[in-house]
């Protein structure tokens, strides 16, 4: 008697899935469904918006771009101009996936490809298997002509919270300003393994506000540049009490900028360029390989700091870099110094000067292996305990 019991519930239960309507299913929108047609002039954008509506109206799914180019305009003055719904993932096929601008982006500014609702907040949001193409036509930045408030990700609002947005496996590409940006109100945002190209501004730019917390960006990489950009591959400023950002693994063309976080790891990162980060505090950067490109000055350099720790990193300057790590404080626009530093198990070569220190307080160098002229220079420094330490190598 009880296996038959036993038989008949499983059998009441297979059935009760076979007629049960797929959740996944009945949640997918297809943005070809709404009118969205693919490889030709017409504009798509009243159909993804559909489609994004509906998914939201249905409490949340998927919005599914097949392969194939589908054109976004902005009409009136959407900031963006795909509002992501809560609850929702827009995926394609991959690079195959486009949703590109119109040509006449390259004629006005704040174009805003996707990003939260203006008129409310978002969470639960997953963007994947893209390719958005910003479809600029500007060579480099100049001030004044340049639409440099052109992005292809746009999450800010200063009203409503933004939380948990995942991005994954997206190509961004010609972008007169962001590829990806993310500022006011965010929190628990995800950035990995997506591949940018042809940034006018910043490929990967990250604010924040008060309650702001809890970015990772990890395994992204910018591809060779057929354009100049201005900024940097990753970028965190106006950070506003942004806490806890983590930036590793991630292989830059150009320079990682970081500053005024409270908790932040940079780590295992290959760069050319500089890192440079000021007014941060529980700063951690090891790990990292930094190569000079052509800019001029200290190679890493680090101001305003309130609890460093620089570790295990490769530094190699070039001729235009004089300086190796600069770690600096205590000036007339603020009066923090460099505070609390650990510089430990580096190799550091530089033109000049390996370790610069200016306007710094409690600093503990030690076992690093330095290749310069001068390992060590030292100013208006309090409380430095150096290994290493020889007569002449402090001093100017």
């Amino acid at each position: 008697m009880h296996k038959l019991i036993t038989m008949n519930y499983a059998i009441a239960i297979m059935l009760a899935l076979a007629v049960a309507p797929s959740t996944s299913q009945a949640n997918e929108f297809n943005i070809t469904q709404f009118g969205a047609t693919p490889d030709d002039e017409t504009d798509d954008t009243s159909a993804i918006e559909n489609a994004l509506t509906a998914c939201g109206e249905a409490g949340g799914g998927t919005v599914f771009i097949p392969a194939g180019t589908f054109i976004l305009s902005r009409r009136n003055s959407e900031s963006p101009i795909l509002e992501m719904p809560s609850n929702t993932t827009l995926c394609g096929e991959g690079a195959a996936s486009i949703l590109k601008f119109d040509p006449a982006v390259n004629q006005s500014n704040f174009w805003r490809m996707i990003g939260a609702p203006v008129e409310g907040g978002a969470a639960n949001i997953v963007i994947r298997d893209l390719h958005l193409d910003g479809s600029n036509t500007h060579q480099k930045y100049i001030k004044g002509e340049t639409p440099e408030h052109n992005a292809g990700l746009w999450f800010y609002n200063k009203s409503h919270v933004i939380e948990n947005v995942t991005v994954m496996n997206v190509l961004a590409e010609n972008f007169s300003g962001d590829c990806m940006a993310f500022s006011y109100n965010c929190r628990s945002i995800t950035v990995r393994d997506c591949v940018l190209r042809n940034f006018i501004r910043q490929g990967i730019q990250m604010g924040g506000s008060p309650g702001s917390r809890d970015y990772l960006v990890t395994g992204c990489r910018d591809l060779e540049h057929s354009v100049q950009p201005g900024g940097s591959t990753i970028h965190v400023e106006h950070a506003r009490g942004l806490t806890n950002v983590i930036i590793e693994n991630n292989q830059c063309r150009k320079s990682i900028l970081a500053g005024g976080v409270d908790g932040m790891i940079i780590r295992g990162n290959t760069v050319t360029g500089k890192i440079v980060g000021n007014g941060n505090s529980n700063l951690v950067i090891r790990d990292n390989v930094v190569k000079a490109s052509s800019n001029t000055g200290a190679v890493v350099q680090l101001g305003y700091t309130k609890g460093l720790i620089f570790r295990s990193n490769i530094i190699e300057g070039a001729a235009s870099n004089p300086v190796g790590l600069y770690v600096w404080g205590t000036s007339r626009y603020n009066d923090q110094p460099g505070e609390d530093v650990i510089i430990s198990d580096n190799k550091i070569t530089a033109t000049e000067t390996a370790i610069s220190l200016n306007g710094t307080k409690n600093v503990r160098i030690h076992g690093n292996l330095l290749t310069a002229p001068r390992r060590l220079l030292e100013k208006r420094t309090e409380g430095l305990t150096w290994d290493d330490a020889e007569s002449g190598d402090f001093k100017d």
